[in-house]
């Protein structure tokens, strides 16, 4: 299945989760990147992985999350669409998730 990223993930989420950890361990934040392609992979060929997210937001309700190969601290949250897999997404498993999903949603 066809794989889109939202833009923000691309914009903020990537760079954000590298700089975070490639000051202190520069080849850690590539292993994680790497790491997420191979998950991006994985969900474009079983769209159905993951879980879908808990949530009492009906927005949400179709949001499923899958932790990162070998990162299990790390999430990717998307959407299967009729024609796309989505990935809406990336963040560390330690933010606050009702407040990040909170907010307007990406969609």
């Amino acid at each position: 299945m066809r794989l889109e990223r939202h833009p923000a993930v691309i914009r903020d989420d990537l760079p954000d989760l590298y700089s975070h950890i490639a000051g202190d361990k520069p080849r850690a934040a590539e292993r994680l990147l790497d790491a997420i392609s191979d998950t991006f992979a994985q969900i474009a060929k079983h769209p159905e992985s993951g879980m879908v997210y808990p949530t009492n937001n009906p927005r949400l309700k179709i949001v499923r999350m899958l932790p990162v190969k070998g990162f299990p601290n790390y999430l990717v949250f998307f959407r299967i669409d009729p024609d796309a897999v989505r990935i809406l997404y990336v963040i560390h498993g330690a933010r606050n998730l009702r407040q990040l999903f909170g907010k307007q949603p990406r969609s």
